[in-house]
Formats: structure tokens, C-alpha cells, sequence
């Protein structure tokens, strides 16, 4: 199914397995400003624009991580049109709330798997609006690849760190893991166990069956077990070919278990950092929410390549923004709030709101924004509580104050 398979899928697939043997080493970098990170987006390193779509993204600078994203394929990239037939077929479905179908899906469920873009935060904050109402359908596993297994403290502090993962240093995702915490659910690492040897095939194949294998374990300990997994890309394919020649971990994971997951995608019909970087379909679609779209029968629209497939496409429009934030960001009780403090570290400037409930020194931040200059007037977007702001300015400048929503 072209939708699970994003332009560059080779790239991706091997820049991300030498993430996993790298990224320890990485993860707790500061969080660099945006000049920096589009300095080494330059540098012809194999991989550049992908490490700096993720870093822009930690900055919560959104299109910037989607156009640098987008650009080893070029500004000039040509717009991509459905056929006639394709067109007429999807334009003809119903868009229905992709929430509520889902949530209405899960009921009967008892595997999950829902799919992230890695550089796209928009995909974790739709995924943290799910949670509290599966916790209350009886979901109490939330598998995660980005995790770290290492960090087996995660669930007894309910917050991340930034040795926590390399992708979960995001804010969004931070909170995405907070309120799993929150919803009771227990945090399940298992991307790892995997090993480096052979050619790509063969390593992409060890990946896929071991994640596969370490989300066994938790049905084999606990076999009524209903579980949400939380994964990147075609990871959610269940075809024969989700990983370009071989199966995916969704496929593997059914064949140990001999349960059907509701597979659910999240990075086919979703905006790119260009119009030429999107998929056809993304631009026939005018709905105002995240939506699914149905036939006549009621079956959902998952694409058109069964070796590839998914259950269910979500859709997400195209963001709005607030406050100088994506719109999206304000969600679950969080609300922009502009700074008054008077900032004296100078421009451009990081400014890292924590929670002071949590370690200031390793805790990964509820909200970070660079600020431009001082007509630079973005938000932060924080829940009710209080925070400490640490402003990060040129030459290693701090200014560290208290705020309370």
C-alpha cells in the first residue's frame, strides 16, 4: 500500500536501524537552537535532514521539521494526483470522526496498533487525546517503540527523562507519556533485541520479529491482556510486504498471537512539508477534523494495497495556528499562555517550561518555543499547575523563573 510506504522508505529504514544502535549516545544533548540545527541539515552527512527534522521538532518549530523533512527531495517536487476512478471512489466516502470510530472500534479489541510519523508531533497529540477514554475500555498496556528499555523507572516516576528514548525528548511526546501514566496505564518497552548482523533484509526482518516477540510476552503473562502499541511508520502493517519486501512487526505479531489487531495509520493522509510531499488523496479531502473515511457498508478506508495494509487511515487537516503554536497543541486542558518576564539572555532564545513536580535536571520539558526576538510572541502551551521557565539565550546565557496557570 503506497501510503505505509513514504517517498525514501529505504533511507528511512536505514537511517532508523542505525538510530537504534546510536541514539544513547545522543539523547541527552541540549535541545539546540533552530540556526544550529539547520546548520548541520547542510552538512551532506548521510541522514542530515532526518536528524534535524527530529531536532526541530524538539523545538517545537512544526513546519520546519516537516519541510526539512521534505527536503532531500526538493522544493520543486510535482503535486501528486489520484486518477479519475481513485478520486471519484474516495471522494465518495463518509467522513466520520476519527476518534470516536476508533474509540468505538477498541471496544471489541483487544491488540491496537497505531502509527506515528517520527518527526510529525501532531500524530502524538491526536494519539494522547485516545488514551484516557481506552483506559476506560479496559486498555491497560501502552507498548511503545520509541522507549528505552533501560529506563526501568519510567512507570514508577510517570514521567520521561531525556534517557527515556531519543524520539521521546518532543514534547509531545512527553505528554503523550504523561498521560498514559496518568490513565493507568503501564509502559511497555520493545523495540530491542535485535540484531546488527547480516545485510538490510536481515536486519530488518530480526527488528520486525522481535518487537513482535516482546509484545507476545505481555499477552503470555497476562492473556486477556487489551494493549494499545505505539509505533513508527510501516511498523503497523499487516501485509506481506509492509517493510518494502518482507512483513512488518503488525504481521509477525499477529501470526504469534493468532489476534487480528486493528491497525491504524496516521502518516499517509496527513500534511508534508510541501504540497509535492503529500499523497494524492491528502488533497481531496475537505474535512475540518480528524477524520476516517467510510464506504457504503461501513468499512473504512485503509488504502489500496493489500500486501501492505492497514485497517483504517486517519486523517488530519491541515494545522491551524494560535498564539504563534499549531492549534493542536492546545489540547487536553493545556492553554496558551504568553510570557511576561522580561527576557535578558538575548536572541534568538530556547525557553523550557518544566513541571516542578518533576527533576528539573533530567526531566523531559512540558513545552519548549524559541523565541526570534522580542516581538516574537508564541505561546506555551501548559495544563493547570506550576512550572519553572528556563530561557537559554546565545553564548550559554540562563534566566530561570516561576510560573503558575
Amino acid at each position: 500500500m503506497q501510503m505505509l510506504k513514504p517517498p525514501g522508505l529505504l533511507l528511512l529504514t536505514l537511517s532508523l536501524l542505525a538510530l537504534a544502535g546510536c541514539s544513547q549516545a545522543q539523547e541527552t544533548k541540549e535541545y539546540k537552537p533552530s540556526a544550529v540545527i539547520q546548520q548541520e541539515a547542510r552538512s551532506g552527512k548521510p541522514g542530515a535532514n532526518q536528524f534535524a527534522a527530529w531536532d526541530l521538532s524538539y523545538i517545537g518549530e512544526y513546519q520546519a521539521a516537516l519541510e526539512a523533512w521534505e527536503a532531500p527531495y526538493g522544493a520543486a517536487r510535482p503535486v501528486r494526483y489520484a486518477s479519475a476512478p481513485d478520486s471519484a471512489a474516495f471522494v465518495a466516502l463518509q467522513p466520520v470522526a476519527a476518534r470516536d470510530y476508533i474509540l468505538r472500534r477498541a471496544r471489541t479489541e483487544q491488540l491496537v496498533i497505531l502509527n506515528e510519523a517520527h518527526h510529525n508531533p501532531r500524530h502524538r497529540a491526536f494519539a494522547a487525546e485516545l488514551l484516557p477514554e481506552l483506559a476506560r475500555l479496559g486498555y491497560r498496556y501502552f507498548a511503545v517503540e520509541a522507549l528505552n528499555e533501560q529506563d526501568t523507572l519510567l512507570n514508577q516516576r510517570g514521567y520521561p527523562t531525556r534517557a527515556t528514548g531519543y524520539y521521546t525528548k518532543e514534547p509531545q511526546f512527553a505528554h503523550l507519556l504523561r498521560t498514559a501514566a496518568r490513565s493507568g496505564f503501564k509502559l511497555v518497552a520493545y523495540d530491542h533485541g535485535f540484531s546488527h548482523e547480516g545485510d538490510l533484509n536481515a536486519q530488518v526482518q530480526t527488528r520486525e520479529m522481535a518487537e513482535a516477540r516482546n509484545i507476545q510476552r505481555i499477552l503470555q503473562a497476562d492473556p486477556k491482556a487489551k494493549i494499545l502499541v505505539y509505533c513508527g511508520f510501516a511498523h503497523a502493517s499487516e501485509g506481506l510486504m509492509g517493510m518494502g519486501t518482507q512483513p512488518a512487526m503488525a504481521h509477525y505479531l499477529q501470526a504469534y498471537t493468532g489476534i487480528n489487531p486493528l491497525t491504524i495509520d496516521q502518516t499517509t493522509l496527513t500534511e508534508a512539508g510541501t504540497p509535492g510531499g503529500e499523497y494524492a488523496r491528502y488533497h481531496l479531502v475537505k474535512a475540518a477534523q480528524s477524520a476516517v473515511f467510510l464506504d457504503a457498508q461501513g468499512q473504512p478506508f485503509g488504502g489500496a494495497d493489500s500486501n501492505k495494509s492497514v485497517d483504517v487511515s486517519v486523517y488530519h487537516p491541515r494545522t491551524t495556528y494560535q498564539s504563534g503554536r499549531p492549534n493542536w497543541t492546545f489540547t487536553n486542558d493545556r492553554q496558551p499562555v504568553l510570557l511576561k518576564e522580561p527576557l535578558t539572555v538575548g536572541y534568538p532564545c530556547l525557553v523550557l517550561a518544566y513541571d516542578t513536580r518533576e527533576d528539573l535536571a533530567t526531566a523531559v520539558p512540558v513545552d519548549v518555543v524559541e523565541l526570534q526576538g522580542p516581538a516574537d510572541r508564541k505561546a506555551l502551551a501548559l495544563g493547570k499547575g506550576r512550572y519553572t521557565l528556563v530561557a537559554k539565550g546565545p553564548a550559554g546565557r540562563t534566566q530561570t523563573w516561576s510560573l503558575q496557570r
